[in-house]
């Protein structure tokens, strides 16, 4: 048998996620910009935009979380093995993604139409 390796490697995993968001970025504003052309549907565009902005938020995320637990060799430096680099990345990811739905979900109700069920100004649910 030869020399065992990795099934995929952290290089294999950073292109994926990069490609990935790319991806999802134009998907999104493609969908926003396509759903804008119905009636009533002039909004659409900031949501496809909101919905396509986890695609570089993820990237960044990924970005920051590689940088923390990279590994050093010249510094000895190896993130993985320190209680703080968890910590604060529990916490960054944590803090995002509640502002992310929190700004979701103001976005999702402000270019919701007057009288759209269960969103929006004049809604049964906010009475």
């Amino acid at each position: 048998m030869g020399e065992m390796r990795e099934i995929v490697d952290i290089r294999t995993v950073d292109a994926a996620i990069r490609i990935g968001g790319g991806v999802w970025f134009g998907l999104c504003l493609l969908a926003g910009l396509l759903m804008m052309m119905a009636p009533r549907r002039a909004s659409s565009l900031e949501r496809g935009f909101y919905l396509g902005m986890i695609g570089p938020v993820v990237i960044g995320l990924w970005s920051l979380y590689s940088w923390m637990t990279r590994y050093d060799p010249q510094t000895g430096y190896y993130g993985l093995d320190k209680v703080w680099v968890l910590v604060v990345n529990a916490l960054i990811f944590v803090v995002v993604g509640g502002l992310y739905g929190l700004g979701l979900r103001r976005v999702w109700r402000r270019a919701a139409p007057v009288g759209e069920e269960g969103t929006g100004r004049g809604s049964a649910k906010e009475s």
